[in-house]
């Protein structure tokens, strides 16, 4: 992979609500993905927050799973480049985190919040919630 390529996975998007996870556990980004692809949705990862745009782009994603703690900057500095650009700003994104910083992310823009540890229950109502809004 070039170094200016996107550090993402893709898999073939068969009609399903596509998830873009975000986090800069490429482990955590695989679990997460197979347990959501089980549940019925399509999921792209990014492990490489710079490269969001780009990648929200190229797989037009309905909701992105934005962990909070991304290494070199935070999920708030994703959300707000995010809603900061015309074409995303309304696009669905979810905040994940093992603290409670959820008022912080939702007076931000997140449209939801999951606390960790989560079960795949809660994240998946979670995930319908938001995007029956």
């Amino acid at each position: 992979m070039g170094a200016n390529e996107p550090e993402i996975a893709s898999r073939e998007y068969t009609g399903e609500t596509k998830l873009l996870i975000i986090d800069d556990d490429p482990t955590t980004c695989q679990l997460l993905a197979l347990q959501l692809e089980m549940e019925g949705y399509a999921c792209t990862t990014l492990s490489d927050p710079e490269q969001v745009l780009d990648v929200i782009a190229e797989e037009s994603p309905n909701l992105l799973l934005v962990d909070y703690h991304l290494g070199t900057q935070d999920g708030l500095d994703v959300l707000h480049t995010i809603r900061n650009h015309q074409a995303y700003r309304s696009l669905t994104i979810v905040v994940m985190s093992a603290l409670d910083h959820q008022q912080e992310c939702e007076s931000a823009g997140a449209d939801g919040f999951v606390l960790k540890p989560f079960s795949l229950q809660e994240l998946v109502a979670t995930i319908q919630k938001v995007l029956e809004r």
